[in-house]
Formats: structure tokens, sequence, C-alpha cells
């Protein structure tokens, strides 16, 4: 998979999400930073999430505008809907 800008905040804003998880705080993050092999497990998990997240949307159901997009587009369509969602909290 590239590694476009919007792949690259993508996978940023997954592992985010791994280091402080939602109703989490600062100490979350914290130790998530100091704990032995958390970073790397965070990462990976932030990298299946962005590749499980484009091939969901690769996949889903018809009408489908993104079905023969490129990764970062669909990455950047993402990242749209989630700015997007949470501009109307």
């Amino acid at each position: 998979m590239s590694q476009g800008p919007n792949i690259k905040r993508l996978f940023a804003t997954a592992m985010a999400r791994e280091a402080i998880p939602p109703g989490g705080g600062f100490a979350d993050g914290v130790r998530f930073l100091t704990t032995p092999g958390a970073m790397v497990e965070g990462a990976r998990k932030a990298q299946a999430f962005v590749t499980d997240a484009i091939a969901a949307v690769r996949s889903a159901a018809d009408p489908n505008p993104l079905r023969d997009a490129t990764d970062e587009d669909i990455a950047g369509e993402i990242l749209r809907q989630v700015e997007e969602r949470k501009a109307k909290r």
C-alpha cells in the first residue's frame, strides 16, 4: 500500500486512538509511551485498521463510487467523513 498524505493521516488518527482510547486520558498516553512493545502493537493495530477500512469501503455494495478509487482517495474520504461527524458534535 502506498503511503500518501491521506493514508499517513488515517494511520496517525488510528494510532492516536490506540494511545488514548475513547474516554481515556493523559495516563493512558503515558502508559502507551512507556510500556515496552505498546507502540509496536499500537502501530500494528493501526495499520490493520487502515487496511481493513480501505478494503471495507472498496467492497461496499453498489452504488459504490469508490470501488475503483485509489487507496489514497478512499483514505481521504474516510478522513473527510470523520471530520464531518466531529463538526456535528
